[in-house]
Order: C-alpha cells, then structure tokens, then sequence
C-alpha cells in the first residue's frame, strides 16, 4: 500500500495536493495521506488493475471543504446545519434506503437538550432542541466547523464508478472476504481547529 501511495505522490506535485480545493470541494485522506479521490479511482478501474486489492480495508477520510450554512428556526427551535454542494460523492455510504447513521456522541457543552435521532443523508443534519444562544454560539464558529466521513473501503461498484464503505451492491473490484474487518462509519460535526467533536454518527458492520 506504501509503494502506491508513493506512486501518487510523485506523480502530483506538492502544490496539487496542497491547493486540491481546486480540483475537489472536498478534502479527501487515504490512510492519513491527502490524495486527489478521483484519479485512484480512474487507476484502480483500469483494466490492467482488475485484480489489485491494493486499496482494500484502506481507511478513508473525508472531510467537507466549503463553509457549512446554518438556518436557524426560532419557533420549532431545529437548526439545519447543511452544504449546498454534494458532501463525499465520490463515496457510496448507505448500503439502502433502509440503512441509516445513529447518533453516537453529542457534546452537551454545545447541545444542551439535544435528542438523539438517526440520519440518512450526509450533506444536512437537522438538530431539535436548540436554543438560540446555542445556535449564536455555533454561528459564531461557522467558518471552523465542518462535516466529516471515516470508514473503510470495501470495492469500487461498478456502476456508479464510487469506492463503497458497504459490501452491497455490483462491484467491478471486489474486495476479499474477511471476517475479522469491521466497516465501522462514522459522520461528524467537528471544529477544524481544536479538532473537537459536536456530534457524531456511525454505523458499524462486518465483512
């Protein structure tokens, strides 16, 4: 796995990988290194790569890479905190329409009264029970508060050309069978700057 990262590093300059905000509206980490998602796919879908297992179990990051807008209801008290643009597209979270995130954490020194509730879509989170002082304090950090997405890579389907974080679905690169790998997601509200947690979301399952 080393050895194709390398290969991905030397063929992007450095500039590339530091300004990718140019090529992505997300910020994508394989394995802790920031890579351009778009051109491994390209790779790993060639003909010449049907076998490769290179990226299998990789862990994966996603991270949103534009400021995340805030509508605030006073009356019903439920902020959406949400992206106008896709969030994660080239991944394929959601084996189906009947799978779901459950709430994992909830940082109370932010949502106070907040209840826990499932999500089934990664680009917009509707919070209840949030006070206004609540919603001015997280307006107040909106430019250092952003989505993010971990889970690991079970194929690339063949048809949507995404790497998959579930084992559902026509894969044109199949990963191995293993029952020892865990395919835990997980979805975060967090501050890029002290790296805190607001809330979290997972779901986990195994090969």
């Amino acid at each position: 796995m080393k050895k194709i990262i390398c290969i991905f590093f030397l063929f992007f300059n450095t500039t590339i990988y530091a300004n990718s905000e140019l090529y992505e509206s997300d910020l994508y980490y394989l394995e802790k290194n920031e890579v351009l998602l778009y051109k491994i796919l390209n790779w790993w879908s060639t003909k010449s790569q049907e076998n490769s297992i290179e990226f299998c179990f990789n862990n994966l990051r996603v991270r949103s890479n534009k400021t995340l807008n805030l509508n605030y209801d006073k009356q019903t008290k439920i902020l959406k905190i949400y992206l106008k643009e896709k969030f994660a597209d080239l991944i394929s979270v959601f084996e189906n329409k009947n799978t779901y995130l459950k709430t994992d954490y909830i940082n109370r020194s932010y949502f106070k009264n907040l209840k826990s509730e499932n999500i089934k879509r990664i680009d917009m989170i509707s919070l209840n029970n949030i006070s206004f002082s609540e919603y001015k304090k997280i307006k107040s950090m909106k430019k250092s508060i952003a989505f993010e997405l971990e889970g690991k890579v079970a194929g690339l389907l063949a048809y949507t050309g995404k790497l998959s974080f579930h084992k559902a679905g026509d894969f044109l690169r199949t990963c191995p069978n293993n029952s020892n790998e865990k395919f835990d997601i997980s979805f975060k509200l967090l501050n890029i700057n002290t790296k805190e947690i607001l809330i979290k979301y997972t779901e986990s399952s195994s090969f």
